[in-house]
Parts: structure tokens; sequence; C-alpha cells
């Protein structure tokens, strides 16, 4: 094919590739806006720039469908005008005139390859950098529709809310005021550690909730300020189900905000997913799930500590927090059980109670005696501090004026955590993936984020080059059916080459979804891994395929 030729032939290629992608992009992503538009509260400079951030995303589906559609749409065109048969006569064979399809189809691949590895991951997270900057207008869309709005591990209630402005001194700052706010905990079921339950419910008269948010890391923190706040458990104990909880409670929080993308390998670039595939105990949520075996190991040893102290002939845990000092005292017959991070005292009937003590510049200023004690420890790893909750039950309170009953007295404590147990924050995933590890339950649920985050890279990487590839046969497909059909009709090229393009993106997609399916319960598993990169390649195959039979055909003609 001479160089006018392929010129000529190629700029026609390259100027319906341009003017399809452009228009399949602009589409999609005006689609995706549709529910930031309609639920999110986004103001016309923040729209500018999600449809600026999303378009490179948007491209990588369309690049292949325009590609086919340019090659289709061209050499249908030339067919229909006897072009393919002038060039025949001129000894040009069917394959030589491919090759500007073919020259597209390698600028498209490059093009999608650069934008899957590096663009589309971080043009993606200034999408969700707008969308937390704008997360105060986000939560008072939700709680005026919903009257909800959830954040991982808790969920706000309230009546209606609405915005007012932060400290001007805090740039990175929103606030919104909640009229009757109901803030619902949640923690890991005991029985079930996938399953979440409610832990405590945090409820006001009115409340301003601040966030701040991490320009950087798309993140942000929640801290709400409560006016007359009431904390209530989920589980009520006692004689009596009066006074549970905490009257007075100011604040809730501070609690993190996490990445609304999370650790979705789509938004990765393609040096971190190699790292990942690496090193998978880099993985946010294999740390994450290790973090949390860690604190609840570091929670238990605490409280087998403290079950020796009371053990031994004195029964006693001295302690100090905010300046005052405490003591607990166990009488010799109470019963003692210790269960994880919990330890339960129970007085034996008609026996001695269980001793509280608050003192304060050497006086007593509380002695409370209870017929049961429970003591629940939490360790926060990052601050290397221990929060000890103590609840007493059937209590007779002196406050240095009279004895008060009471059916239960809460009391929390922050402690600082001592060094031999601090130091158990430096295990690695490995310990707790091993077979000699002492609960089960915590090996399958390490496993699965670690076979889970494994099977996103691979099946991530193997779909972005499935992509490129794609993009290269599409074009084989699109010359030859142009060729064979011979109409310079839109309508009638996107027809012909919707299909392979179609079938090529959705056995993609459906790939990734089959690799990505891992059960939670891994005690009979099949990792679906291989199965979905069987389906990620299997259209390429096809449309390899019927590109061989299709130019075969042509050629024989």
């Amino acid at each position: 094919m001479s160089r006018t030729l392929f010129l000529y032939v190629f700029k026609d290629l390259l100027f319906i590739f341009l003017m399809a992608s452009g228009t399949l992009a602009g589409i999609m992503s005006f689609g995706g806006l549709l529910r930031p538009l309609t639920q999110n509260g986004l103001d016309g400079s923040q729209i500018l720039l999600l449809i600026r951030y999303s378009m490179p995303a948007m491209s990588t589906y369309s690049l292949p469908v325009a590609a086919l559609f340019a090659t289709t749409w061209v050499y249908g065109r030339m067919a229909a005008d006897n072009e393919i048969t002038a060039c025949r006569a001129s000894g040009i064979s069917f394959l030589a005139m491919t090759t500007p399809a073919m020259f597209l189809g390698l600028f498209v691949g490059i093009m999608s390859m650069y934008l899957l590895c590096f663009t589309v991951p971080k043009d993606t997270l200034k999408i969700e950098r707008v969308i937390v900057s704008n997360i105060a207008k986000i939560i008072v869309n939700q709680i005026e529709q919903t009257h909800e709005t959830h954040f991982g591990y808790f969920t706000v209630y309230a009546e209606s809310a609405r915005l007012v402005d932060a400290d001007p001194n805090k740039p990175n700052q929103q606030a919104v005021v909640l009229r009757g706010p109901m803030i619902v905990s949640f923690a890991t079921s005991a029985k079930d550690k996938f399953f979440n339950v409610a832990k405590e419910f945090y409820m006001a008269r009115e409340a301003v909730a601040y966030i701040d948010e991490d320009p950087n890391e798309g993140s942000a923190q929640l801290t709400v300020v409560l006016s007359d706040g009431v904390l209530l458990p989920r589980r009520f104990t006692g004689s009596t189900k009066a006074e549970q909880g905490g009257l007075g409670v100011a604040q809730f929080g501070p609690v993190d905000i996490p990445s609304r993308l999370g650790e979705k390998t789509k938004f990765m670039d393609i040096f971190q997913l190699k790292d990942l595939d690496r090193d998978p105990s880099r993985g946010r949520d294999v740390q994450a799930v290790t973090a949390q075996f860690i604190a609840e190991d570091q929670a238990a040893e605490f409280t087998r500590q403290l079950g020796v102290l009371f053990n031994q002939p004195q029964r006693l845990w001295d302690f100090q927090s905010g300046g005052d000092s405490y003591s607990v005292i166990r009488p010799a017959d109470a019963k003692i059980d210790i269960h994880g991070g919990t330890i339960t005292m129970t007085a034996a009937p008609g026996g001695k109670p269980l001793i509280f003590r608050q003192q304060s510049g050497g006086q007593v200023r509380l002695t409370a005696e209870a017929r049961s004690v429970e003591i629940a420890t939490d360790a926060d790893t990052t601050r290397d501090q221990l929060i000890v909750s103590l609840e007493l039950r059937d209590v007779l309170v002196d406050a240095g004026e009279a004895q008060t009953p009471k059916a239960v007295l809460p009391r929390k404590f922050v402690l600082p955590m001592p060094e031999e147990i601090a130091g158990m924050k430096t295990r690695t995933p490995d310990v707790y993936l091993g077979t000699a590890v002492s609960h089960q339950s915590q090996r399958q649920r390490l496993l699965f984020a670690w076979v889970d985050l494994i099977n996103h890279v691979r099946s991530e990487m193997h779909a972005r080059v499935a992509f490129v590839v794609s993009c290269l046969l599409l074009v084989l497909v699109g010359a030859s059916l142009g060729m064979m059909f011979r109409s310079g009709n839109f309508l009638t090229a996107f027809a012909v080459s919707v299909v392979p393009a179609m079938l090529s993106v959705v056995l993609i997609v459906t790939g990734q979804h089959t690799a990505e399916n891992v059960p939670k319960d891994l005690t009979a598993f099949n990792n679906p891994l291989g199965a979905g990169i069987a389906i990620i390649w299997a259209g390429n195959v096809m449309i390899a395929i019927a590109a061989i039979v299709l130019l075969t055909r042509l050629q024989r003609k």
C-alpha cells in the first residue's frame, strides 16, 4: 500500500474514531453523574470537575467500541464506493488494505493502556476528593431525603439537617447541624465474624457534626458534639433497666470516615498493582484485619494480666486515670470468669461485695459496693492506649453523703498500654495465617482478605491487558465486516460493530466479577481466579478466530 493511500484511509479512520469515542465517553460520563446531580447537591463547578475527571475512565470502555465502529464504517464506505475494488484491481491485497486499521488498533491500544494504568486511577482519586470536599452537603441531602446516612461501622439518623459555617481557622472543616440525631455504632458479632450487630446508641436533642477532611488521602474524620446527649448500650443488664449507659454525653468520635473508594484495584496504577501482587500484606484490608487481631490480642493479654492480679492474695487492681486513683477489690469467695478481653466477677450469694473506690488528693471521693463487675478492654493500637470499661451491677454507691442504690454504674477509663503489650503491634499477617493460630476464625477472616486481594489484583491486570488486545483485534474484525457488508451508512456500521465490541467488554467485566467472587467461608473453597481469567480472555479468543476467518474468506475472493 502506497503512503498516499495509507494516509487517506488512516485520516478517515482517526477522524471517525475520535468523533465516536468523544460522543460515547460524553454520554457515559453524563449518565454516571446523574446520581451526584440528583442526590449529592453538587454545584456547577464541581459538576464540571467531575465531567473532566470521569472522561478518561469512560473512554476506556468507549475506545474498543469506537475503534470497531470507525473501521466498519470507513471500510464499508470504501467498499460501497468501489474504492476497495479499485485497490484490488491495482494488486493490493485485502490484508494490505487493513494496514491503516492495524495502525489505528495499535494507537488505540497504547492510548487505552496509558489511560488504564496511569490516568484513570489518578483522576478517579480526584473525583473522590471533589466528593469529600462536598461531604457536608451530601450528608444534608441524604438526611433530608431518607433521614439517615451510613459511614462504615456507624449510621447517623436525624429528623433534619442543615449546613452551618465552620471554624474559619480550619479551611478543611465542614459543619452540619443535626436535629433529633441518633447515632448507632456497630461491632462484629461474637458468633459470626462477618456479621455486624448494633453496639451503642447515641441520642440527643441536637448535635453539630464536624467533618475534617484530609485532601491528600481522600478521607475525613467525623466528630459529633451532642446537646443533652444520652448513651445507651445494646444489652440491658442488672435488676432494672433504669440508668443504663450514660447521661450528659457530650461527644461522639472522633471517628474516621474511610475513603469511599476503599482499596479498589481498578483505581490503582500498574505499579501499585504489581507491588500488591508481590506482597499482599501491604493491602489495606489485610492490614486492617491484622490490626484488628492485634488489638483483640492486646486486650486479651491485658485482661489475662488483670486476672493474675485478682487471683493474687491482695485480689486488688490499682490504676490511675485523669489525675485520680482507682481500685477494684475482689473478695476471696467471688467467682471470676475471663473470656477474651472481658473479665466478669460475681460475688458469692450472701458473701462480701466487690469494691470499687475512687481517690483524689489522698481522699476517697467515691466508694461503690457491687454484686458483680464486668471489665471490658479495647485496645487502641495506633495510640498505644487501652480503653477500659467498668460496669458495676446491683450497686450501693457512697459519695460521702448517703448511700444510693443503683442498678448499674458504668465507668470508662483510658490507660497507657504496657510496653510488652504495645510490642505486639509488630506482628505480621503471617502470624495469623499460620496453621498454629489459636483461633481458626481469625485465620479464615485474614485468609479471605488475602485471597480476595490477590484475585482482585490479578484479574484487574489481566483485564487491562485484555482491553488493549481487544482494540488490536476489533479493528481487524471491523475492517473485514465493512468490506463484506459494503455499506457506508452510520446505522449499519453501528449495528454490525456493536455486537463483537460489546461481547468483548461484557466478557472482560464478567470475568473480573467471577474472579472477585470469593466466598467468605473458605472451608471448602475452589478459587474462581482461573475461571475468571479464562472468561476475561474468551472474548479476545473468539474475536481473533472471527478476524482470521473473515480475512481468509476475503483473501479467497
